[in-house]
């Protein structure tokens, strides 16, 4: 929504070669970490669990090695249009890869083992075992992959287990957990900070998603208790003092007004929701309105006073067009949400419906016009801006929700509205969300009747329904092209906000637009060319506008103009009918050929968000989707390395690389090896422990009940319910009998199991400690461990893992077969049906 400064565009070094290779090389690896996931969820059948185990050992450890390979440094790269060219970042990427490859490889432990173990010791294990990497050679990503995982990890040990003693300092209520997950973040940001030097995040990634975290979670908190009294307003304290700590440090210790705008943004919804938690009439309703725009206001104000006395003096006109991304992001959250309100109370004072709130929505947009144009005061033009937001939301959703004109006439009407607000709003924020309300507006209008708006992830859509999608989405995204290249003019810096509602719009397109199966190229020509034509428009964008920008960039060597595009155009064929990928790749040449860091997070956020989507696409196999991802994965990577090799040749790399310092490289390479022996060391002993079960094991049936889902990372599998966990939990609900408050207490115990006369093991009693003092257990009986989860009864696991497709050959599974080791230690070995014969390869 703004012309970016120097300060967030690009950095002059950023050449065109070396970012082809760097983005070539991390969009490879990104695929091709994508594609482990599809694969180990896929489960393959064709596969042992030795040879899936020994292979992902082997994967690992050959990324670690070449993780280890010494990275090139700066003064070895080739001199291209008077500038150095760096070495390519593969260790670095490689070493990524093996922290994502250390997940699939749990994963796949969980799979194949299945104990049931609770998901948060998964990825607490996870964690910890990257710490010896992040250790030995500090990186962005595995940071934030760490960062994350102990986030999860937490919050999902506190889903189980509560706050525990934290609970009885904080209150024991359901804020007390996002509390804590909040603290944790502070405290991760408090480490990143100490350590940013040696992670080299130097466009401070890890610091501004760790403080949104943590707002995130206190957010959460404080709408976990909305009913309490006055919770609401503690938390909202407690988002003050973290939003004044965060002043203090980012405006005088360590300036980022980024970290500024981000914490402002944050206190200002907690205060929003505490004001909201309040409001009991229509007078104080408009008096939150009037203080969430003077609390906007006053933010806007000094964020702009900061930047302005931290700006240097570049020549260009100091207009809210060229704000930074941080200024606009503050003042579009808080925009939008006073103004959601206004138009609130509006219809609730003035009793409007959607008959009339196109004219309501006339005279807002005008007096807030009139209100931000005049310029009174910041406060005064921050309210006009509010005015102005309410009445371009009434006025388009007025006039959308219109009965009598015909849908062509309303468009009309809309798009007039939009121009004209557009032309005389003069703000960047404003003109965004007017921008994307009118085109989100006709694009609904503009549908055919009779076409459904495609859905989120409905599978089996016929081709002849995903044509107005994507007709609208090529178009669309060419408009968004030419909007940012006109945009980049100073005189058409109001074409910025359009430009990046259009992004916005097709993005949204893109990841909603019906997907078709992934080998569905050929049935597309001769069922629905003019799809299939539109796939290939799709596809091609994105090779076209590379072509076009490398073709005017000075300092591209000639045979990289034609090489960088054949390849990205080789790439893209597997991305047929996928129009989140074409789409974020677009995003990413234009923030390039723009220097937009804005546009390159967008980019990014939408790759990952359609490959989220891509996993649940149910109209292609996982196995499928795991070939198209690592081919093209694959292809991305060995061309980032070829561009690499072709710009430095070895002979300079050795020459540049000698008598560099050997001591840190080894230093790090030690650590890494040492951080891989304890990955496999502790997946071994695991097997080892495992196997020792399934071969030395007690045999126990029980009576289970199924249903089926999907899991994300492990794939399809059966949801189970054993027959003695029912009666455990009837047992334990009212904690009559001395054992069974012990067992409440201690959230788990061992179950007594005896074998009836067809071969099932019944419940015969219960356990708080297998080693208390007693009576020795009867011959015959066995001990197995139970946990208690979320007022559930957990016997070994919830459910046993399949191969993708295969939901049918254990349909009819009405038993389970144990085996159960000495210590009580549990694992599922196979299903059974009816009659107690095995199902699955077994049978």
């Amino acid at each position: 929504m703004q012309v970016e400064g120097d300060k967030s565009a690009f950095p002059a070094w950023a050449r065109w070669p070396d970012f082809l290779r760097k983005t070539a090389l991390a969009l490879g690896c990104l695929l091709l970490g994508a594609a482990g996931i599809c694969w180990v969820a896929a489960n393959w059948e064709h596969a042992t669990a030795f040879q899936k185990l020994a292979g992902a050992q082997i994967l690992l450890a050959g990324l670690l090695l070449a993780a280890c390979r010494p990275a090139r440094p700066p003064a070895a790269g080739r001199v291209i249009g008077g500038r150095q060219i760096s070495g390519p970042p593969s260790p670095v990427l490689a070493l990524d890869l093996a922290a994502v490859a250390t997940g699939g490889l749990l994963a796949l432990f969980g799979q194949i083992y299945q104990t049931g173990a609770d998901s948060w010791q998964l990825f607490l294990l996870w964690a910890l075992l990257l710490i010896p990497w992040l250790l030995a050679r500090p990186g962005v990503f595995l940071g934030l992959l760490c960062a994350c995982l102990a986030n999860v990890a937490a919050a999902l040990y506190l889903g189980i287990f509560g706050s525990g003693v934290f609970g009885a300092i904080l209150g024991d209520t359901p804020a007390a957990g996002g509390i804590l997950l909040a603290g944790l973040n502070i405290l991760l940001l408090a480490l990143w900070e100490a350590a940013a030097g040696r992670l080299g995040d130097a466009w401070r990634i890890g610091p501004r998603a760790l403080l949104m975290t943590a707002g995130g979670w206190l957010l959460a908190a404080q709408l976990a208790v909305l009913d309490a009294d006055f919770a609401a307003w503690r938390l909202m304290g407690l988002g003050g003092l973290l939003a004044a700590a965060a002043y203090y440090l980012y405006s005088v210790r360590k300036p980022d007004l980024a970290m500024v705008a981000l914490a402002g943004l944050a206190a200002f919804a907690l205060f929003a929701v505490a004001l909201l938690s309040s409001i009991r009439s229509e007078a104080a309703l408009l008096g939150g309105v009037l203080a969430l725009t003077a609390v906007a206001g006053l933010g806007v104000h000094r964020l702009l006073r900061l930047w302005r006395a931290d700006r240097e003096p570049d020549g260009a006109p100091d207009t809210d067009q060229s704000f930074p991304w941080f200024i606009s992001l503050f003042r579009l959250g808080t925009m939008a949400f006073t103004a959601a309100l206004l138009v609130v109370f509006i219809f609730i004072t003035l009793g409007a419906d959607a008959g009339t709130a196109w004219a309501a929505g006339l005279c807002a947009s005008a007096a807030g016009i009139v209100l931000a144009r005049a310029k009174p005061g910041r406060l005064a033009q921050e309210a006009g801006l509010v005015l102005g937001a309410a009445g371009v939301f009434m006025s388009v959703g007025g006039l959308y929700a219109l009965d009598d004109p015909a849908a062509v006439a309303r468009g009309g009407l809309i798009l007039a509205y939009g121009l004209a607000m557009y032309r005389l709003a003069g703000n960047a924020v404003l003109r965004f969300l007017c921008a994307f309300a009118v085109l989100v507006a006709l694009l609904v209008l503009g549908w055919p009747e009779g076409a459904a708006v495609p859905g989120l992830l409905d599978g089996g859509a016929s081709l002849s329904g995903a044509l107005p999608a994507y007709f609208r989405l090529w178009w669309l995204a060419v408009a968004a092209v030419l909007a940012w290249a006109i945009g980049q003019q100073r005189r058409r810096w109001g074409v910025m906000p359009l430009a990046w509602a259009l992004s916005c719009v097709v993005q949204l397109l893109a990841w909603t637009a019906p997907a078709p199966a992934v080998f569905g190229l050929s049935s597309a020509w001769g069922g629905a060319p003019e799809v299939a034509l539109l796939w290939l428009a799709c596809a091609a964008l994105p090779v076209c506008v590379l072509a076009a920008v490398l073709w005017r960039a000075p300092g591209v060597p000639p045979a990289l103009r034609l090489a960088a595009p054949a390849a990205l155009a080789l790439a893209s064929v597997g991305w047929m009918g996928a129009p989140g990928v074409s789409m974020a790749l677009l995003w990413l040449v234009l923030a390039r050929a723009f220097g937009s860091r804005s546009l390159l997070a967008f980019a990014v956020l939408g790759l990952l968000a359609y490959l989220s989507r891509f996993y649940y696409m149910l109209d292609s196999t996982l196995l499928q989707k795991s070939l198209v991802l690592a081919l093209t994965g694959g292809w991305l990577a060995l061309a980032g390395l070829a561009l690499g090799h072709v710009l430095e040749p070895p002979g300079k790399e050795d020459r540049a690389a000698h008598g560099a310092p050997r001591r840190p490289v080894l230093r790090g390479s030690v650590g890494l090896v040492a951080g891989l022996l304890l990955i496999l060391a502790v997946v071994n002993a695991g097997i080892r422990q495992r196997e020792g079960i399934l071969r030395n094991g007690a045999t126990v049936v029980l009576a289970l009940a199924p249903v089926d889902p999907r899991s994300l990372m492990q794939g399809d599998y059966m949801a189970l319910r054993f027959e003695p966990a029912e009666q455990l939990r009837n047992a334990l609900r009212d904690g009559a009998t001395p054992e069974a408050r012990a067992v409440n207490a201690r959230r788990g115990g061992f179950m007594i199991l005896r074998r009836d006369a067809q071969g099932v093991w019944r419940l015969a009693g219960m356990l708080a400690d297998r080693d208390a003092g007693g009576d020795p257990l009867p011959d015959g009986s066995v001990l197995l461990e139970f946990r208690l989860r979320n007022h559930e009864v957990r016997i070994v696991t919830d459910a046993w893992f399949f191969p993708e497709g295969q939901a049918d050959r254990y349909a009819s599974a009405r038993y389970g077969e144990i085996r159960v080791g000495s210590h009580g230690t549990g694992l599922l070995r196979r299903l059974l049906d009816q009659d107690l014969r095995p199902l699955g390869p077994d049978a």
